[in-house]
Order: structure tokens, then C-alpha cells, then sequence
């Protein structure tokens, strides 16, 4: 009996009511992706952040992120995604430790945010 190939997926939280929150490292605690309630505040990876990107692009991508992804050395510009879009790119890294964080802006931006974060420190 054949069985098919299982993929080892990273695990995944959905905020899909239009709400953006704040999103603190689920590991150190850190505010990583304040919600843009306070002008003031800026993204702030931690040691465990990935990746954050949205629709747009990327962010912040870290060398282990690069490494994991097997895309060193390759610009955001240059990066080639095919046919999928940043949401699906971001959910192709096969790693069951890492946590990305989905969240989906209201209207009228409905852009989506993506951060990734694994428990082990990143560079």
C-alpha cells in the first residue's frame, strides 16, 4: 500500500476578522509588530523573528530564514515567487518548529501581514 509523502509544515495563527493586533515573539515575549495604533512605534524583530513581510514584500528576512528558504544572497527585488503570493511563499518554509503569525488588514488597505518565528535564536 502506497502512502502519500506528508509535509512537514510550519505551524500557523490566522487573524481574519479584520482586526490587527499587537504581535509579541511567542518565545521571548518581545513586541515585534506593534497593531499601528501609536505612530511612535516600530516593527522591532527579536531574536526568534524569522521574516516579516506583507503583500508587498519582505521587511526583515534573517540569515536563517535565507538558509532555511535556500535563498542567500538573493535580494527582495530579485526574489521569484512564481505564481504564489506572499502568503503562500512564507508558508512553504517545511520547518514543524516555526510559528507564522497571518494577520489581514481591514479595508480600506486589506494588506496582509506575515511574521515567522522559531524557537531557537536567529542571526
Amino acid at each position: 500500500m502506497h502512502k502519500p509523502e506528508q509535509r512537514t509544515i510550519s505551524q500557523r495563527v490566522e487573524y481574519c476578522n479584520g482586526e490587527v493586533v499587537d504581535l509579541h515573539c511567542p518565545f521571548c515575549g518581545q513586541l515585534v509588530m506593534p497593531s499601528g495604533e501609536d505612530p511612535d512605534m516600530e516593527m522591532a524583530p527579536c531574536a526568534h523573528t524569522l521574516y516579516i513581510a506583507t503583500d508587498a514584500g519582505f521587511e526583515h528576512r534573517s540569515k536563517t530564514y535565507d538558509e532555511l528558504m535556500e535563498i542567500e544572497g538573493v535580494a527582495n527585488d530579485d526574489l521569484d515567487l512564481g505564481d504564489a503570493t506572499m502568503d503562500e511563499f512564507t508558508d512553504a518554509l517545511e520547518e514543524p518548529t516555526v510559528l507564522k503569525f497571518a494577520q489581514y488588514a481591514p479595508s480600506p488597505s486589506l494588506v496582509g501581514v506575515y511574521v515567522g518565528f522559531g524557537p531557537f535564536p536567529v542571526e
